[in-house]
């Protein structure tokens, strides 16, 4: 119900879409998506939603993985836990570097945050 009609589909382009001028995957925004969908239906027009390839954005409520407080899901500990290992053991056979030339801006908020963007090269770990 909260994904169309296609909500058995494994679709990531619900959270992420392509980028053409950036070559990457970025955050689709819900909220933007809504806004010019609703302004485009007060206009009388149809819009990008009528496409029949067209994937809505997900809604950001819709998926609460673990939940909080005292109904929580109780394996999140050991799913966070899996998650942790899975991904140490990929990143254990790879070589991770920032791309050449790339310069960390440090941004200043009430404490130091991380860039909202950080170039990342993956390489398979070579060893002797």
């Amino acid at each position: 119900r909260n994904f169309g009609k296609r909500a058995k589909e494994f679709l990531p382009e619900r959270w992420v879409r392509w980028e053409e001028e950036r070559k990457c995957w970025v955050k689709r925004d819900y909220a933007r998506e809504e806004q010019e969908s609703q302004q485009a239906r007060e206009r009388g027009q149809q819009g990008f939603t009528q496409d029949p390839k067209y994937i809505p954005a997900a809604n950001p409520n819709y998926l609460f993985s673990f939940s909080d407080g005292a109904r929580n899901c109780v394996g999140k500990r050991l799913a966070l836990q899996e998650s942790t290992m899975l991904l140490s053991c990929i990143l254990r056979d790879l070589t991770v570097q920032t791309r050449e030339g790339y310069v960390l801006q440090k941004r200043k908020k009430f404490a130091m945050a991380p860039p909202t963007e950080m170039p990342l090269r993956f390489r398979r770990r070579e060893w002797d």
